[in-house]
């Protein structure tokens, strides 16, 4: 039998806004992760209009007559670890917000849990209500 892998928070900020770079340890190995938001329209929307990704993805299709809209983007996520070569990517593909999903990363493995995102911190940092929380955790030691 496996062992649930455990997850650690990763230490985004979101008011820091979209994009955003950090490095964080898992385990005793160091990663380099980049954060960002792929996001269509809303332009036009005040910097306060809250996103939620989450709820978002779990809507019907729009034709519905009682649907939620879809989201008007995703999170973007791209892990870098240290390979024999340097640096290599070890992830880099879109988070998607589904409550039990774990996406496996070579020695590591991600999930969204929480995905709010203020229009004034796509391309902007200010406190206007984003939230954003992704678990990671090491798949084997």
């Amino acid at each position: 039998m496996t062992a649930r892998p455990r997850f650690q928070r990763l230490p985004v900020e979101p008011d820091a806004g979209l994009p955003q770079a950090f490095r964080c340890s898992v385990g005793n190995t160091p990663f380099a992760f980049a954060l960002y938001a792929n996001f269509e329209g809303g332009e036009e929307d005040p910097p306060e209009t809250l996103y939620d990704l989450v709820a978002g993805s779990l809507a019907p299709c729009p034709r519905e007559a009682s649907a939620q809209p879809r989201p008007p983007g995703c999170l973007v996520l791209r892990v870098t670890g240290t390979g024999p070569d340097g640096p290599r990517v070890l992830f880099l593909r879109k988070l998607v917000p589904e409550p039990g999903l774990v996406h496996d990363a070579g020695p590591l493995a991600f999930r969204l849990v929480e995905a709010t995102v203020a229009r004034g911190n796509l391309n902007g940092s200010g406190h206007y209500g984003s939230r954003i929380v992704i678990g990671v955790a090491r798949r084997w030691e």
